[in-house]
């Protein structure tokens, strides 16, 4: 409308002009006789302004508006604007703009005008204001009357991190209401019943049943209450056709469960998936993970993640969490079956069997840039790779691998094992056999110095390629020797192997324990932690339990279980003692053997069990993870495992 012809230019009332700083350094003296000019005008106008933003989809302003001059000026316009803080050096810029015609002339008409601006979540409410104004296009572009407000009143408004998704949906529901201060009650209704289900200002609700769910908020600041209602607000979908954000929990009662489409856990949202679940991922889809994912399987029921046609695997990215994988299986994958960037995660008791890739990430797991990682009493079988490694590589990571049996795989490289990087991790009583690749079982290179201790390690090629790399061996059964303390290289006479190497045999259906006269029992290092059956700690991933001996005339009368496991918040522990057993123990120890909590037993109560809650001596919380309790007396030790997931 206006052509500028210096800087600055500044416009008042849309027909007075100033221009240029005039070289004085202040504009006080040259703005004030305009400001004098139009504050002596009468307005042929009134308009009374209003902005409600309730709906929180849109901001719409009304004008009432009424004429108490007549007007004579031509082509009048009435205009919207919706003008938002732009930083603490410029006030505001205008967001949002709309004109209409304006075609009131004569004194006592009126006319309420009103306009829909759609709302974005990114703005903060205070900091909006609508501004009304009726000017004329014509002639000297005078503007006839302006009228500017914010937002008054109570706003009851809200979001979520999900709107869609398969049962049972976890819905996070975040108040957002305005004022931010001052709101005295907050009332929900999920599900547009009429019943008001959660108090809680920022309330967590499962939706168990398919269908589309009106969501009420109502809030009160002590005085006055306001309500909205989002009509259709959650749509819990089928299991057949998953896309998009999750959030929830899995259960077998509507498994299985079809991803066909990328999907993400975003950053504090949590999916927990329970035993007996089946999750198809398809159509070169990947399940991304930035918030938590904690797949419970158990002794009964695993998880398994297959495909009907392929999947690219499920990606931890920058996920701050305890993520979980226990009791799953993961098969048919074309690239990482599990791909860690840096990500805390524990897996354990999985099965990673007939993955594949052509990168040179590992097929069944690969680490980067992640050090909080355990992998244990997993098995890795018949995964493939035309690259590195296959089953496991790291680069820049140092996990602790334990307990794992890791069998059949191939790679161009490593059969087993690529680290790089400076990836040190330690590998400690696994059962690395019948791999096959063209260079050896474990590709090193960039300073990557494992700690290998308990294992066995058998191959047919070369047990290490290593480039700048030292890695340290000791007690390990290793095909053609290392030097270290206590290594041995010989057969390991396990039950039933497969009869070669590679994916040809099937190292999944195979037994590799070991037989009563195998070199490997009791040849582990004397100070790693007993085995279950309280003897020195055997090499490879499976011990060989030995008889009680008779120096424990009770130990078969011992019986001591946890349930739940794996448990969430506490866990109860049962044992039952043989009469004249008058003290003892069960103190708990993570993974790496450290001591977290120790309870001392009452044996003269007839309740013999003892409640952990997840915490250690000082009262902290500790991490998801392999858990071992052992019992303890005079003459008695049993250890058994337990799986804490929060």
């Amino acid at each position: 409308m206006y052509g500028v012809s210096g800087i600055p230019h500044a416009r008042f009332g849309g027909y007075i002009s100033e221009v240029g700083g005039m070289g004085s350094g202040s504009m006080y003296n040259y703005y004030l006789p305009h400001y004098n000019t139009l504050n002596a005008l009468d307005s042929p106008l009134s308009i009374d302004i209003s902005m409600d933003l309730s709906t929180r989809s849109t901001v719409d302003i009304q004008a009432d508006v009424e004429v108490t001059s007549n007007i004579t000026t031509t082509n009048n316009k009435l205009i919207f604007l919706l003008s938002y803080k732009y930083n603490d050096d410029y006030t505001c810029a205008v967001v949002a703009y709309h004109e209409v015609n304006f075609n009131l002339t004569t004194v006592g008409q009126t006319e309420t005008f009103t306009h829909s601006f759609t709302y974005d979540p990114d703005w903060i409410v205070p900091d909006l204001r609508g501004v009304v104004l009726v000017q004329t296009f014509s002639g000297n572009l005078m503007i006839l009357q302006a009228a500017t407000c914010g937002v008054d009143g109570l706003f009851p408004m809200f979001s979520s991190n999900v709107q869609s998704g398969p049962p049972e949906l976890g819905v996070q529901f975040y108040n957002e209401s305005y004022p931010s201060t001052g709101i005295t009650s907050y009332e929900w209704d999920f599900d547009g019943d009429g019943t008001w289900d959660s108090t809680e200002e920022n309330p967590y609700f499962l939706y168990d049943a398919p269908g589309s769910y009106d969501v009420i908020l109502r809030i009160s600041d002590g005085i006055d209450q306001a309500t909205t209602t989002a009509e259709d607000f959650i749509t819990v979908t089928s299991t057949s056709n998953i896309i998009g954000d999750l959030s929830g929990v899995w259960t077998e009662t509507y498994s299985p469960y079809t991803i066909t489409d990328n999907v993400n856990i975003k950053d504090e949202a949590t999916l927990e998936i329970g035993p007996n679940v089946e999750v198809r991922i398809n159509n070169s889809s990947k399940m991304t993970v930035e918030g938590t994912l904690l797949v419970a399987g158990d002794e009964r029921g695993n998880v398994l993640f297959t495909t009907d046609n392929n999947w690219k695997g499920i990606y931890f990215f920058l996920s701050p969490y305890d993520n979980l994988l226990s009791y799953a299986t993961f098969t048919n994958c074309t690239e990482s079956a599990v791909d860690i960037n840096n990500s805390t995660v524990t897996v354990t008791n999985c099965t990673f069997y007939e993955n594949s890739t052509t990168t040179q990430k590992g097929p069944a797991i690969n680490v980067l840039n992640s050090d909080d990682v355990e992998i244990s009493w997993s098995k890795f079988a018949n995964n493939t790779s035309t690259s590195l490694a296959g089953a496991i590589s790291l680069d820049n990571s140092s996990p602790l691998i334990e307990r794992n049996i890791i069998v059949n795989n191939e790679a161009n490289f490593a059969g087993a094992f690529s680290l790089k990087n400076t990836s040190s991790p330690d590998i400690i009583n696994n059962t690395i056999a019948n791999n096959l690749s063209n260079w050896a079982a474990f590709y090193m290179f960039s300073d990557s110095n494992p700690n290998i201790e308990n294992c066995i390690i058998i191959s047919t090629e070369e047990v290490f390629i290593n480039f700048s790399c030292a890695p340290i061996v000791n007690y390990t059964n290793l095909s053609g020797g290392y030097t270290g303390t206590g290594n041995i290289d010989v057969d390991p006479l396990f039950v039933n192997p497969t009869a070669g190497d590679g994916p040809t045999y099937d190292g999944l259906a195979a037994d590799w324990s070991l037989q009563e006269n195998s070199p490997c029992i009791d040849a582990g290092n004397p100070a790693s932690p007993p085995d279950p059956d309280g003897t020195i700690a055997d090499m490879g991933a499976l011990y060989y339990h030995q008889n009680v001996s008779v120096d424990e005339p009770h130990a078969q009368d011992i019986l001591i279980q946890n349930y739940p496991n794996p448990f969430v918040h506490e866990t109860t522990i049962s044992y039952s003692l043989p009469a004249g057993v008058t003290t003892g123990s069960i103190e708990i120890y993570n993974i790496k053997g450290e001591l977290v909590k120790q309870f001392e037993l009452n044996t003269t109560s007839e309740d013999q069990n003892v409640t952990w809650n997840g915490l250690d001596e000082a009262g902290n919380g500790v991490a998801n993870g392999i858990y071992f309790y052992k019992l303890e007396t005079d003459t008695i030790e049993r250890i058994e495992k337990m799986i804490l997931m929060k």
